[in-house]
């Protein structure tokens, strides 16, 4: 966790108030605490609203999300999406031609054969490119998250293919994205909070305040998993950036309601 050196959180507009609700939840204190769910509904809004570039080469437009965020665009989540299409896109091609070839697609053929950890590591530089900006970390921290949880027991390159090939059937690569897609958000809230609430109320406390948004959003993702039929879902690799983009709209709207 944590953010770079010398990094200054935005400010102006709807910032302020943000900034002072997020400090309140983590010490907890007043007599309307903040909730998770509530806390992470206003962040999701005042950043999408914001005109920060957080991303600025990645020269995404705007998103067809809809909801209560109105006119909502994906340039304050470009990294994430740019690396949920690559994702998306390598997973598939592991269904369709298998890790081998997949693999040799992009580059990378030279890892056929190779051990689960090698070929994980080499697809985290590949999927997730540099961490150039700190929506690029983010977006990296959360394949590394994803990893962990899909490769975990992954020792061969048998098992890598294994793992990869059971991830998009019957729709599984929607589970895939969308648990990406929350990690990123808790990667993004991090980037921003963080080293504010250490400040406030010490790293054991920031520490405590963090896992409850991480386990809030793991719970909401949990939840939008059980009531979706993962078999409609279809990746298309010529729209791949426009599905990623409707995923982590999914993702953000699970907050829209007010808890």
């Amino acid at each position: 966790m944590g953010t770079s050196k010398g990094y200054k959180m935005p400010s102006g507009g709807n910032w302020g108030p943000l900034k002072r609700e997020a400090t309140g939840f983590a010490q907890n204190a007043g007599f309307k605490p903040v909730v998770p769910q509530r806390l992470l509904r206003h962040y999701i809004k005042v950043r999408a609203a914001s005109d920060r570039p957080i991303n600025a080469g990645a020269g995404l437009g705007a998103g067809n999300g809809g909801g209560s965020g109105g006119g909502r665009t994906t340039r304050s989540w470009s990294a994430g999406v740019a690396t949920a299409e690559n994702v998306g896109g390598f997973f598939s091609r592991v269904g369709e031609v298998g890790l081998a070839e997949a693999l040799r697609e992009v580059g990378l053929g030279d890892l056929v054969g190779h051990s689960a950890a090698e070929v994980s590591t080499a697809l985290l530089d590949k999927l997730a490119g540099p961490a150039s900006t700190l929506d690029q970390a983010a977006a990296r921290k959360a394949l590394v998250e994803l990893n962990d949880e899909l490769l975990a027991e992954a020792e061969t390159f048998e098992d890598i293919e294994e793992v990869l090939a059971d991830s998009v059937d019957e729709g599984g690569l929607f589970e895939v994205l969308l648990r990406f897609f929350g990690h990123y958000l808790y990667e993004c809230f991090c980037t921003d909070f963080y080293e504010r609430f250490v400040k406030k109320v010490g790293s054991a406390r920031a520490a405590q305040s963090l896992k409850s948004i991480r386990d809030c959003i793991e719970s909401a993702v949990k939840a939008k998993l059980a009531g979706r039929n993962l078999a409609t879902f279809e990746w298309n690799g010529s729209a791949g950036k426009a599905i990623s983009e409707q995923v982590l709209h999914e993702v953000l709207e699970i907050f829209e309601v007010p808890a």
